[in-house]
């Protein structure tokens, strides 16, 4: 009898498998024990909580969730009104937004290393995508418009 070939998990992938159990086994107690009988509603938390890592795969989540894709797709929909793949695109691009705006800049490596990218031209590609400028030229941008509102705010 021929095995379909075991995928290899994530390390993120591993922790959220590794927190879905540990909700499932402690029903009831605990802030989070709500998203256990949501499915829509925990994977929200778990993109969230892991800022949209492109390592955090769907179908990894649906296995360990016990439900067909489609039909986690729908009700995450049904919640949010967006998909998950929107919705996990957006919480990146927000949080490597965030990481670039700090003082000091934080190194466009780093960002796309916490984002699970494994190469920097990835997560550059991914940004420039989106936000039509590379991440470099956006965050040296955005911490210009900071320090000119703060020196605006310190003048006034």
């Amino acid at each position: 009898m021929n095995r379909p070939p075991t995928v290899k998990l994530s390390a993120i992938e591993k922790d959220v498998v590794a927190e879905i159990r540990a909700l499932r086994a402690s029903p009831g107690s605990g802030p989070l024990s709500a998203l256990v009988g949501s499915p829509a509603r925990l994977v929200h938390h778990i993109i969230l909580a892991y800022h949209g890592n492109v390592r955090l795969r769907f179908s990894t989540l649906r296995k360990e969730l016990g439900i067909e894709m489609r039909t986690l797709e729908r009700m995450f929909i049904a919640e949010y009104r967006k998909t998950m793949t929107q919705f996990q695109v957006e919480v990146r691009l927000a949080f490597a937004q965030h990481l670039l705006s700090i003082f000091p800049a934080t190194k466009i490596s780093a960002v796309g290393a916490l984002l699970g990218y494994n190469r920097v031209q990835d997560f550059n590609r991914f940004f420039k995508k989106h936000m039509h400028q590379s991440p470099s030229e956006w965050g040296r941008k955005e911490r210009d418009r900071i320090a000119r509102e703060i020196n605006q705010a310190l003048r006034d």
